[in-house]
Formats: C-alpha cells, structure tokens, sequence
C-alpha cells in the first residue's frame, strides 16, 4: 500500500522528517533553498484546502493508468519541473528563515490532515479522491525531504 498522510504511521514518519530540516540540512540536487522547498511544498496544502473551481488541464495524466502509475507507484526523477505558481524562485514570496517555514508548512499540513474535505481536482490528473490527495501529498513531501537528506 502507496505512503499516505491520512495513515498514522505514515503521518507520523513525515512528520518527524520535516523536523528534522534545519539551516544545516544541505541541498542534495535542484535549486531551492530549505525555506523556499518548505514554502513550495506549502502551497500544495493550501491548494489542497482551497474552494476555487480548478481548471483541469488536457493532459494524458489526467488517464489511467499513467496517473495512477505516477501518483501511487513510480517513483519521481530529481530535476522535476516545478510549476510557476509554486516556485519560489519565480513567485518571489516573502520567506522566513528555515524554523519560520518550516512550522508554516506543519500548521497547513495538520490543517489538510485534519480536513474533511479537500479540493476534488489537480490541475493535471484531474479528478482525486481525499486518499489519492493523501498518497501524493506524502510522495511530493517525501521527494523534497529527500532532497534535503531528510
């Protein structure tokens, strides 16, 4: 069974993971910084809660079973293009210090945990349940944890 956010034990070991970033956690590849991959990873959650009507894009994602192979079992190749709207470097938002975004990034990840509704759409697969949300949550903040050794 895929990581999930909305499963304990899984919950718990991303959790601890993120605690575990700090100002010495070293970027293994890409570009951000830790404060920008918190923020970046933030906005996932934010999008997540979000109410807005989502545009999804046509895109071969949105169809099994590449969207399925993608979000539950291959595992994602570093150096994966980040879309502008949560790119920090792009976006250029007022960031904390690493301690500051960090905790920013738990308070909306509890928040989507705690969540009984999230947003029904991804802008490139399309339709997805809370457990589908849950498993790519998981693999979006285990890809970026990785990226800093964490």
């Amino acid at each position: 069974m895929p990581a999930n956010i909305y499963t304990p034990a899984d919950a718990q070991a991303i959790l601890q993971r993120i605690q575990s970033i700090s100002d010495e956690s070293v970027r293994q590849w890409g570009r951000m910084s830790a404060p920008e991959m918190l923020w970046h990873c933030r906005q996932q959650m934010e999008f997540v809660l979000s109410k807005q009507e989502i545009k999804v894009m046509k895109t071969i994602y949105r169809y099994q079973p590449l969207k399925w192979l993608i979000i539950f079992a291959m595992p994602w190749p570093k150096e994966s293009p980040t879309a502008a709207s949560i790119d920090a470097k792009k976006v250029n938002p007022q960031l904390g210090d690493t301690a500051t975004e960090k905790d920013k990034l738990l308070q909306s990840l509890s928040l989507v945990m705690q969540a009984e509704q999230v947003q029904p759409n991804h802008p490139l697969f399309g339709s997805l349940s809370k457990h589908d949300w849950g498993c790519l949550i998981y693999k979006h903040l285990h890809h970026h944890l990785r990226q800093f050794s964490c």
